[in-house]
């Protein structure tokens, strides 16, 4: 039966998962990575994130597509909506039972005028609970309505902002673009129509203030700047981005903490690779192409095991997306207020 076919006959299992069922799936999960230390997995990825396109109208100093040569290394792509739902039909045929889909990896998902469409499949094979990040510059509240709403619909969009325009736009924006975004927010939170989209603001102001204070202060102006209840404003720690920014690579510990993404995560990028994780933007380290091969293949293919082991044996060095990666150093991922957050807000383990 080929993928065309399947897609049209293919009919929602009802609730991908319940709650309960995730928190069962998250506990073996758990047990696979912190305890086994398995490099064989016997479940399917519960966190996956699709590329829709990864052209991006902005150029973030912390960003590979700052850099002049990213699209030499990895050329400019943009999903059809034929090839997503190719994408959609292997993952569930694959064993993917999550209701939650990050359309994010590398470029700006509005950027793909075809993006709506896209999301509108995505809640045709049970992912009904959406998130990505977006630099908010084509949020429009129009743009928004656009998005397919279905039953327990909902989006999550994930906005990098500060209340300073000057260094927004100095290091992640276009001259204008301040204004613009805070304009798409206000005009977002204002429509009645849209409260299926929930807007998460992330406080860039610690990429170059590193004073504790300092930062509190630049996120309590934003709050003023977006005293909207509906909006949530959180704080960012930054990382090197697999070896992009090294001067933001944090002070190493001298424990090694096992990362778990090759553990829990698949990401697949607009072309179909499969990376090593969210990080690995320039496909530094590719697992296989869910377009040519399917889901069990990649998630327990040579690369993948090679990833695990290596990660295991603690020699992330032998993986080019993790030579220069700071997380197994990182002692703020790991403690329990980071991985609570991450399971809430990432996982949406709670969620429905």
């Amino acid at each position: 039966m080929n993928a065309r076919h399947e897609a049209e006959n293919w009919q929602a299992p009802g609730p991908v998962r319940t709650v309960l069922n995730k928190v069962v799936h998250y506990a073996e999960i758990l047990r696979a990575w912190g305890l086994r230390r398995s490099v064989t997995l016997d479940y399917a990825p519960e966190d996956v994130s699709i590329e829709v396109t990864n052209n991006c109208n902005f150029r973030c100093e912390f960003c590979p597509q700052s850099d002049p040569r990213h699209h030499q290394l990895v050329p400019r792509t943009i999903l059809a909506p034929a090839d997503a739902e190719k994408l959609l039909v292997k993952l569930r045929r694959g064993g993917v039972r999550t209701n939650v889909m990050h359309w994010t990896l590398d470029g700006e998902p509005f950027m793909n005028k075809q993006f709506h469409l896209i999301c509108g499949l995505g809640h045709k094979y049970g992912f009904n609970n959406q998130i990505f990040a977006t630099n908010g510059f084509f949020v429009s509240a129009e743009r928004l309505r656009a998005l397919p709403v279905s039953p327990n619909a909902k989006y999550t969009l994930c906005i990098d902002y500060c209340a300073d325009p000057e260094f927004f736009e100095s290091c992640r924006g276009t001259k204008g673009s301040w204004e613009r975004v805070l304009e798409n927010i206000r005009s977002v939170v204002a429509d009645p129509a849209l409260r299926h989209i929930h807007l998460q603001l992330t406080d860039i102001s610690s990429y170059k203030v590193s004073d504790p204070a300092a930062q509190a202060e630049a996120q309590a102006a934003l709050r003023r700047l977006l005293p909207q209840p509906e909006v949530r404003i959180r704080s960012r720690v930054f990382h090197n981005m697999t070896g992009h920014v090294v001067q933001l690579q944090k002070k190493r510990s001298k424990r090694y903490h096992l990362c778990p993404y090759p553990w829990m995560s698949l990401v697949v990028s607009s072309n179909g690779d499969v990376v090593a994780c969210c990080r690995d933007l320039q496909h530094k380290t590719v697992l296989g192409n869910l377009f040519r091969q399917e889901l069990p293949e990649i998630w327990n293919g040579d690369a993948a095991r090679a990833l695990r082991q290596a990660l295991i044996d603690q020699e992330p060095a032998r993986m080019d997306a993790c030579r220069n990666c700071d997380l197994p150093w990182d002692e703020a991922k790991f403690d329990v207020r980071h991985l609570t957050r991450t399971a809430l807000r990432r996982l949406q383990i709670l969620s429905k």
